[in-house]
């Protein structure tokens, strides 16, 4: 029984399906040729310069850099006054791109333009792809390579990946997620100061990486981590202060209209939950009072919300912030910025998705059995919003129309936010401690010693066990040549030798017989076994039923039926 049980596990240990070496490269070629085209193509559709952020913002604010006044490129304007309000990592890295593409002669039009220095940050896809490999492969080893290979190309060949290039060229969004990604990598593995210099890059890279950052500070507050609290932020303040302080000092002014003032003036958008409060109308009014308020109220709402969260979820949950149960927190920070964010636009979809993903793909093994124990948020989010991204971006066609999508738009980030909620409530019980503690670091080449381990005081030596003498086997008692088959022997087995495995009628019965049965279970009690002796000759089974009756005091016989037939019994 035991070599037929092997044979039959010995193919479950052989069913892991490896994944061959050249399907990453393969599948990143696809990625970059598929982008490619989509750039291409999708330049088609920007005829004016006020068609793309790309044209109608960032290649002004390069301009000023090719012309050696860097610390005026916030000077820039659009229509309405709409500053450029991405900070300038990325146009650092356009400008050259764009000055290389004229020196070319690739600049005919905005499409060439557009071209030849999207392609210079194509590379940033596949690279976040292999950062988020590394996130599953520090948070979850054991995982099967076919499911790293499904996450690698739901990044590197997602629609909401290349929508932010292709389609609304924001270059700087897949660069963003990179350093996003690595710091809480590096954070994660106790380098907080490399972690605060990744998370400085990627605030210098676009403002919306704040979101999760601040959930991430917030995590370290409420678990004490002050330490390590101290190491991560100050460093990210300084890497954040270096690059944008020298714009607030040469050009105080536009550097506080782009990030502080615009703000709060802006109109509301037609694909937000703010635009139930919107008015465009005459001033003067309560209507034009709430108008007023709203402009100014989505980003404190969205600090406040994600500040609240992240304390409701340590106080449930107990979250570590070295835990993989970090990334949910992180995915529910992000997603609140196109929940809560008086203007929407498609590419807003792509940060909660690969923070989402990270954190799905790395627990679902330690879920309970049932839904949450497949990708079932990842791609539902992913579906959900490719259909939004189809028609959020467009012009509203009334009222009713704004209210409308707001509220759809808010009510589908909002119940990602509740999925999330009710899957972390879905850890296995026996998961949860070790979800809450701190994964051992990993030493990168490039990022220095690793921290120091407190050393743990050896454990004192214990004096032997002396070795216990073998007991001979005792033959169970045997039944009394006269007793009636219903006889209770001393063992309390029905005048039956009881069998000797766990789950015998001695073990049920709670006697003697069932301990021995017990405690000789996985022991080789088995006749031929090794270590054991083989087991005496046992008497014969009666074969017979019991009497019942045996024991009772004797019933009075039955009177005759009168019918010429035996008496029955009762």
């Amino acid at each position: 029984m035991r070599q037929e049980s092997a044979a039959v596990a010995a193919p479950a240990a052989t069913t892991a399906i490896r994944v061959p070496g050249w399907v990453y490269p393969l599948v990143t070629l696809a990625s970059v040729l598929l982008g490619a085209e989509a750039i291409v193509r999708g330049t088609r559709a920007v005829t004016t310069v006020a068609d793309s952020d790309l044209t109608n913002f960032f290649f002004k604010s390069a301009d000023y850099i090719l012309r050696g006044d860097i610390w005026h490129m916030y000077a820039v304007r659009a229509s309405g006054a709409y500053p450029n309000y991405n900070p300038p990592l990325s146009i650092v890295l356009m400008a050259p791109l764009l000055g290389l593409a004229r020196a070319a002669q690739f600049a005919a039009n905005f499409g060439e333009q557009i071209t030849f220095v999207s392609f210079g940050f194509i590379v940033f896809v596949p690279l976040l792809g292999v950062f988020v490999l590394r996130a599953l492969r520090e948070l979850y080893p054991e995982m099967p390579g076919t499911q790293r290979l499904l996450a690698y190309m739901l990044i590197v060949l997602s629609p909401l990946t290349w929508q932010s290039i292709a389609t609304w060229y924001h270059l700087e969004q897949p660069m963003m997620l990179c350093f996003l990604v690595a710091a809480v990598i590096a954070f994660q593995q106790r380098r907080e100061g490399l972690a605060g210099v990744l998370a400085g890059l990627a605030l210098l890279s676009r403002t919306t990486a704040l979101i999760p950052l601040l959930a991430l500070g917030m995590l370290l507050v409420v678990s004490g981590e002050w330490r390590a609290l101290l190491r991560f932020v100050p460093v990210t303040a300084l890497v954040t202060a270096v690059g944008m302080a020298p714009f607030f000092l040469f050009d105080r002014a536009n550097a506080l209209y782009s990030f502080v003032t615009w703000r709060g003036t802006a109109e509301i958008g037609g694909n937000s939950v703010w635009s139930i409060f919107a008015y465009s109308g005459s001033a003067g009014g309560i209507r034009h009072t709430l108008d007023a308020l709203a402009r100014r109220l989505d980003t404190p709402a969205v600090v406040l919300f994600v500040v609240a969260l992240t304390y409701l979820a340590f106080r449930r949950f107990n979250i570590s912030p070295y835990s993989r149960d970090a990334w949910a927190v992180l995915a529910m920070a992000a997603l609140a910025v196109p929940m809560l964010s008086k203007i929407n636009w498609p590419y807003y979809y792509l940060e909660p998705f690969v923070l989402l993903l990270v954190w799905e793909f790395t627990s679902m093994h330690d879920r309970r059995a049932g839904v949450w124990r497949w990708p079932v948020l990842t791609f539902g989010f992913l579906v959900v919003a490719a259909t939004l991204s189809q028609y959020i971006g467009l012009r509203s066609v009334g009222a009713l129309d704004r209210v409308a999508v707001g509220l759809l738009e808010f009510g589908a980030m909002l119940s990602f936010v509740v999925a999330i909620w009710m899957r972390l409530q879905a850890a296995k019980p026996a998961a949860t401690a070790y979800l809450n503690v701190m994964p051992s670091a990993v030493n990168w080449r490039w990022a220095g010693p690793a921290a120091p381990i407190s050393p743990v005081a050896p454990i004192s030596p214990v004096a032997p066990i002396s070795p216990v003498a073998p007991v001979a086997p005792v033959a169970p008692p045997l039944v009394p040549p006269s007793a009636p088959p219903g006889y209770s022997t001393p063992n309390g087995t029905m005048g039956r030798t009881p069998p000797n495995g766990p789950f015998g009628a001695g073990a049920a019965n709670g006697g003697a017989a069932g301990a021995a049965g017990a405690a000789g279970a996985g022991q080789g009690n088995w006749p031929g076994s090794p270590g054991v002796s083989p087991r005496p000759p046992q008497p014969p089974v009666p074969q017979e039923w019991p009497d019942l009756d045996a024991g009772w005091t004797p019933r009075p016989p039955v009177p005759p039926r009168g019918d010429g037939q035996p008496p029955r019994t009762q």
